[in-house]
């Protein structure tokens, strides 16, 4: 099932999300990264503020996992 969110998030290692998570593409080739959040709140203005604004450039996850492909240690 689409949801409406996942429409409007710009960042490029966002998979998916559920109850008060968000899964992102990991740091280790292969592997998925959850960030878990208090409530659904939390996680939809998470959402809306930074995988939604900016490319998610204003993650530090983004920030780590950008610098890795960068500098050829991810593939």
């Amino acid at each position: 099932m689409s949801k409406m969110i996942e429409g409007r998030i710009e960042c490029p290692f966002y998979l998916k999300e559920g109850d008060s998570f968000i899964a992102c593409e990991g740091i280790l080739n292969g592997t998925k990264c959850f960030h878990r959040f208090q409530d659904n709140k939390k996680k939809r203005y998470y959402e809306i503020a930074v995988c939604s604004s900016q490319g998610g450039r204003n993650c530090q996850h983004y920030r780590t996992v950008s610098m890795l492909y960068e500098r050829g240690l991810k593939t």
